[in-house]
């Protein structure tokens, strides 16, 4: 891969079993990486896809069950077709099209999301690009760092800052993911490298800052972190498997070039623990 960061994983096909010193090998990969590439997988099944991403964490519902696939708690469908459940009519959508980091209002957030490609618009476009936030936080001026330590920031479900619409939750969706204070800079429980945990989705408050100054200074980490230098944009090809680490990326989508032109794949989100605040 020519990126700055992320790995492709050659050789493993994640329909089989797989033994214990592989699974070690892949997970640490994972972790040191942020990204990685099972390209050529052939799952049959949701089950299948369900069985890979368990190699590497426990599988986890989102908190809006607009998009589950039927039968699973745990899959998600992506797609930029779908049909209104309300109406009945087919709309297009664009989802996940800024960056964030996904479901970081919780107090445990997904460690992990993996995605799986089925169809692709033969036009192309539909990326999935990340940023390094380990790599983005690393090349913080010291004053900035400075500024940063031991502060949180809250995420909420949605900012009054966000870029995009989200879904709609129920009440009982409603329960527990209103929003928490996170640490701006987190410690990764398994390299032990800081990294930003900032989501332009959610971040809605900087402790101890008043709004004005809470919003500078996001504007700031944000146009920091969103250089090339930090960024890896997969095109993807029937086939792949994506996993990436929610801890230490950020990521979007970019818009299909022709927009009628389906795009479908299965998500599914990993358990993880709460942020540790980096010292």
């Amino acid at each position: 891969m020519k990126a700055p960061f992320g790995a492709e994983v050659i050789g493993v096909d994640l329909k089989q079993s797989l033994d214990g010193g592989t699974k070690t090998a892949i997970n640490r990969a994972f972790a040191d990486n942020g990204v990685l590439v099972f390209r050529g997988q052939s799952f049959a099944t949701p089950d299948q896809f369900l069985a890979a991403a368990t190699n590497l964490g426990e599988p986890m519902p989102p908190v809006v069950a607009t998009y589950r696939l039927p039968g699973y708690e745990a899959i998600e469908e992506l797609t930029n077709t779908a049909t209104d459940t309300r109406t009945g009519e087919k709309t297009l959508l664009y989802r996940g099209g800024s960056w964030h980091t996904d479901h970081s209002n919780l107090a445990c957030p997904p460690k992990a999301t993996t995605l799986y490609a089925i169809d692709l618009p033969p036009s192309g476009g539909g990326n999935t690009e990340f940023i390094n936030m380990m790599m983005a936080y690393e090349a913080l001026d010291p004053a900035t760092r400075e500024t940063l330590r031991g502060r949180r920031a809250f995420q909420a479900y949605i900012s009054r800052r966000a870029p995009r619409k989200l879904l709609a939750r129920t009440d009982a969706e409603k329960q527990g993911s209103d929003g928490v204070w996170q640490p701006m800079v987190r410690r990764h429980p398994e390299t032990g490298r800081a990294a930003l945990y900032l989501n332009p989705m959610r971040c809605d408050a900087v402790e101890e800052m008043e709004q004005a100054e809470g919003d500078v200074l996001l504007d700031a980490l944000y146009a920091h972190a969103d250089q090339t230098q930090f960024q890896y944009s997969h095109g993807w090809s029937a086939g792949d498997m994506l996993i990436w680490d929610n801890r230490s990326c950020l990521h979007q989508a970019t818009p299909v070039r022709v927009a009628s032109e389906r795009r479908y794949m299965h998500r599914i989100m990993l358990r993880g623990d709460a942020p540790i605040m980096a010292g």
